[in-house]
C-alpha cells in the first residue's frame, strides 16, 4: 500500500508543477512590469485575419484587429514588440517593430496602426441600374446585406470580374469620356478607379483574371471587326493578341490551373460554340459545338473539373444555364424554363463549386433582370435581388472563402 501511494504522489507532482507554470505565465506578478499591445485597423476590411504579436523575451500571441493583449511578468529592461502574419491586403501605418522600456512594476501601452483595404469574401458583386444610374453592388450569397460599392457616374457597367485575392473588381464601361468600351479596375471598397486600357480606337470587353491575379484575359476589337482574345498584365501593360484569327472570339474565362482560356466563338451562318486555347496561343480546339445548338459564356468550376455555360442544349428555344465536364462531355442544363422570351445568362461559381450565380429576366418584366443562385445539381433556385424598382445583372462570385 505504501508503494502505491508513493507512485501516486510521483504521478501528481509533475501535474502540479505544470499547473503552477501555466499560472505563472498568464497571471501578473505585482513586482514585474506589463505591456498592453493594441492593434487598430483602418480601411475597408472590417474583419481582417488576426495578427501575430511577439514581445522579445515576453512571448507571442495572436491578436484580433481592434483588440488589445497584455504581456505580463516583464523584468526591467528594454524590449522590442513586433507584428507579423500581416495579410497581403494590409499594410503597416505605424513603425514596426517598436521598442519600450520596463523600469519596474508598471503597465505600458504600445499601439500599432494597420490599414487593410476592402476585401470581398464569399460575396456576389453585380451591376444594378436604379434611378437612371448604374453602379456596382455587393450581396451575401443568400441575398442579405446588399450594399452599394461605387458611385462614379461614368456610364453603364458590364462583365464584372473579382480578383482572386478579393481586393479588386474589373468591369467594362464606355463612360469616363470614352465612346468605346474600356476595362476599368477599382478596389473592392470602391476606391482608386483606374482605366487599364485607355484606347479610344478599340473596344475592350469581358475581362477575366488569371488564377494568380497577375494577368487579365479580355476581348478586344476595332469598329467593324470581329475581335480577338488578348492578355495584358494586371496594370494594363504588355497587351498580347492570343487568338489572332478571322473569327470572333468572345467572353474569355481563365482555367483554374492557369494554362487554358475558354471562350465562345461567333461565326457567320453557324451557332456560337465554345473553344479553348493555351495562354501562349497554341493548341486551339473546340470544346462544345452543335449543328443547331448554341453555346456561350463559359465559366470553369473552381477545381477545373466542370465548365458552366449558357445554351439552348435541352430547351431548343431558350437560353438556359448548363454544365458539362471539363472535356465537354455529360452536358446537362440546370434551368429549363423553355420560354423563348426568357434568357438565363452569365454563369459563375461559388468558391466551393456547390452553387452557381447567373442573371435572368424570368421573374420580372422581360426588360428587367435579377441575380439568381442555384445549386450545382439544379435545385434550390433563389432570386437574391428580387426588386421591382431596379435591374440587376452581370454577377460575379468572389472566390475567397469567409
Amino acid at each position: 500500500m505504501q508503494h502505491y501511494f508513493t507512485i501516486l504522489i510521483l504521478m501528481l507532482i509533475p501535474a502540479g508543477l505544470m499547473i503552477s507554470c501555466g499560472d505563472s505565465s498568464t497571471s501578473a506578478d505585482p513586482d514585474l512590469g506589463s505591456v498592453e499591445v493594441q492593434i487598430l485597423t483602418t480601411g475597408g476590411d472590417d474583419n481582417p485575419p488576426a495578427f501575430r504579436v511577439t514581445v522579445q523575451g515576453g512571448g507571442t500571441k495572436n491578436v484580433d484587429a481592434n483588440n488589445t493583449e497584455t504581456f505580463n511578468n516583464l523584468e526591467p529592461g528594454i524590449y522590442s514588440v513586433e507584428i507579423s502574419d500581416i495579410a497581403d491586403h494590409c499594410t503597416m501605418s505605424s513603425e514596426n517593430p517598436q521598442s519600450f522600456e520596463i523600469t519596474g512594476s508598471e503597465t505600458l501601452s504600445v499601439t500599432f496602426e494597420i490599414n487593410c483595404i476592402g476585401i470581398l469574401r464569399n460575396k456576389i458583386v453585380f451591376t444594378r441600374f436604379e434611378n437612371g444610374a448604374a453602379n456596382l453592388y455587393k450581396s451575401d450569397p443568400n441575398g442579405e446585406n446588399i450594399s452599394q460599392i461605387t458611385d462614379f457616374g461614368i456610364g453603364d457597367y458590364w462583365k464584372l470580374a473579382i480578383s482572386p485575392d478579393g481586393t479588386k473588381i474589373l468591369f467594362v464601361s464606355d463612360g469616363g469620356g470614352f465612346t468605346t468600351s474600356q476595362i476599368w479596375v477599382v478596389n473592392a471598397d470602391g476606391e482608386n478607379l483606374e482605366n487599364l486600357t485607355s484606347d479610344p480606337q478599340r473596344f475592350h470587353e469581358f475581362p477575366s483574371w488569371s488564377p494568380d491575379g497577375s494577368q487579365i484575359a479580355y476581348h478586344s476589337y476595332v469598329q467593324g471587326g470581329e475581335g480577338d482574345i488578348f492578355i495584358m498584365n494586371a496594370d494594363g501593360s504588355g497587351k498580347i493578341n492570343v487568338t489572332n484569327s478571322t473569327t470572333g472570339e468572345w467572353w474569355p474565362d481563365w482555367s483554374p490551373n492557369g494554362n487554358t482560356i475558354a471562350f465562345h466563338v461567333i461565326e457567320t451562318g453557324i451557332p456560337s460554340y465554345i473553344s479553348t486555347i493555351n495562354v501562349d496561343g497554341t493548341s486551339r480546339s473546340i470544346l462544345l459545338q452543335g449543328e443547331e445548338t448554341s453555346f456561350a459564356n463559359p465559366s470553369w468550376s473552381p477545381d477545373g473539373s466542370k465548365i458552366a455555360f449558357r445554351s439552348n442544349l435541352e430547351s431548343e428555344i431558350s437560353w438556359e444555364i448548363c454544365v458539362a465536364d471539363a472535356d465537354g462531355s455529360n452536358g446537362n442544363c440546370l434551368t429549363d424554363l423553355r420560354d423563348n422570351e426568357v434568357t438565363h445568362r452569365f454563369p459563375g461559381w461559388s468558391p466551393d463549386g456547390s452553387q452557381l450565380v447567373f442573371d435572368s429576366n424570368r421573374d420580372e418584366s422581360l426588360n428587367s433582370y435579377d441575380v439568381f443562385v442555384i445549386n450545382a445539381d439544379g435545385s434550390g433556385l433563389k432570386n437574391i435581388t428580387d426588386d421591382n424598382e431596379s435591374s440587376s445583372y452581370f454577377p460575379d462570385w468572389s472566390q475567397l472563402e469567409e
